[in-house]
């Protein structure tokens, strides 16, 4: 058995400081275009995972699954939880903060918006 206890490395992406810290659309097009970035927020999309897990389940590297996983937490899509286990180890897990990530093209370029709350 398992407890959750929540260790937010991001605030997540709020509009109400006018999206200062919230990355631009072209940064989050790059890191979606980058190898792994999608098969990992789908292996998140449901369930939280250890970058271990996500290391196996996506076929990637440790160094690159971490890599990929701070600029997703850097960009406000994931956050992170920590695990603690019955025998007293702890480890700290991933997932999505989004229920949906929308990209459109405008007359003003490229516009991403995501739907924050959990996964349905």
């Amino acid at each position: 058995m398992s407890r959750r206890q929540p260790t937010r490395a991001s605030a997540g992406r709020d509009e109400s400081d006018g999206g200062q810290d919230a990355a631009t659309a072209g940064e989050i097009m790059e890191l979606l275009d980058a190898e792994y970035t999608q098969e990992i927020l789908e292996a998140i999309r449901a369930e939280a995972r250890s970058a271990r897990e996500l290391a196996t389940v996506c076929g990637a590297s440790r160094p690159t699954t971490y890599r990929r996983l701070n600029a997703l937490v850097a960009a406000g899509l994931v956050e992170t939880d920590m695990v603690y286990d019955a025998d007293g180890h702890h480890r700290t897990v991933y997932e999505a903060t989004f229920r949906r990530l929308s990209i459109d093209v405008t007359d003003d370029g490229l516009s991403v918006t995501a739907e924050q709350g959990r996964p349905a």
